[in-house]
């Protein structure tokens, strides 16, 4: 039982607070400059429109399926 202790928590150190999605899926947050990760900290980048941004260039709607440009532009509400 001590084992399975030490095995969850090490599981939950190597996990982001995002439930449902591995560290290996997130983990390119760690690629990101400190600079730009205290800009998302502070509110000075919101990521929320960038993911949309760049759902809408590749054609995907809100769950990331293909919805072809236009619409995906709509959805995200982006501008060409």
């Amino acid at each position: 039982m001590a084992r399975k202790n030490h095995e969850e928590k090490n599981e939950e150190k190597n996990q982001y607070s995002a439930p449902g999605f591995t560290v290996d899926e997130i983990g390119f947050i760690q690629l990101a400059d400190a600079r730009v990760l205290a800009a998302v900290a502070q509110g000075k980048i919101d990521l929320n429109r960038i993911a949309r941004e760049e759902l809408a260039s590749r054609g995907a709607g809100i769950t990331g399926m293909w919805v072809g440009f236009e619409a995906a532009r709509k959805i995200h509400g982006v501008e060409r």
